[in-house]
């Protein structure tokens, strides 16, 4: 009866004692599953951060649109106030996204035609629509240099279509441009975006600044008269003329 009892305590003692193993084993796995965990988001962040690189953003210095407009305000005044009396022609004109070409009367060719019929024409609420269909003809929404007016042979307005020729060929392979109803082109002026693109390090801190291309260029081309069809100054003529004015 001893022995029994020896072998039956020894048999608790083993049972307890495996039971204890266990769980310390168990609470060891737990006590380092929280370690692994934080150690694979601290590889994570570190991961992101080696990723992070310097960055650049564009800046406009200048608007050529702005400085073209400026230009035709105070050399073509007469123009520009003939412009402004189709305000969508020239909403569209502002707001190309490659720029815009102008067809300027200079002063001196705007002083041969009546101006008398011109401004009688500008105040007059019945010919605001051919006032702003003339002023629609000197209108491209895309930058024209005279090489391509000469190479391809026409001008899309918003009023229509008007065809150029060059007529007379310079040393450099240019040439002097004639529209079809005799206007030629005297003299071009270009402005352009000025752009600056600005480089940060990975802390927002200015590295570098440097001049780019890429913005819009609006061009001005001087005429020496108004480039619209002859037939919108006939029907001011037949209207003031019927009017007795």
């Amino acid at each position: 009866m001893m022995m029994t009892t020896s072998r039956r305590s020894s048999s608790i003692v083993l049972f307890l004692a495996s039971i204890a193993i266990s769980s310390f084993f168990a609470t060891a796995v737990s006590a380092f599953a929280p370690i692994k965990s934080s150690s694979r988001s601290l590889h994570q962040k570190s991961f992101h951060h080696h990723n992070k690189s310097p960055s650049s953003s564009t800046t406009s210095l200048s608007s050529s649109r702005d400085k073209a407009e400026q230009y035709l305000s105070t050399t073509y005044p007469q123009f520009y106030y003939l412009l402004q009396q189709n305000p969508t022609a020239l909403n569209l004109m502002r707001n190309s996204k490659s720029g815009f070409t102008l067809f300027a009367p200079s002063n001196d060719s705007i002083a041969a035609y009546p101006c008398n019929l011109l401004s009688a024409a500008c105040n007059n609420d019945d010919m605001q629509p051919v006032i702003a269909k003339m002023a629609s003809y000197h209108i491209v929404n895309a930058p024209m240099s005279v090489e391509l007016l000469g190479r391809y042979g026409v001008a899309s307005t918003p009023g229509g279509e008007l065809t150029t020729t060059v007529v007379q060929h310079d040393d450099d392979g240019g040439g002097v441009i004639m529209f079809e109803n005799g206007v030629s082109v005297i003299e071009s002026y270009e402005f352009q975006d000025e752009l600056v693109q600005n480089v940060q390090d990975v802390n927002g801190n200015l590295v570098e600044s440097s001049s780019v291309g890429g913005g819009k260029t609006c061009i001005v081309h001087e005429v020496d008269g108004f480039v619209c069809p002859e037939g919108l100054w006939g029907v001011l003529y037949e209207y003031f003329e019927e009017a007795g004015e």
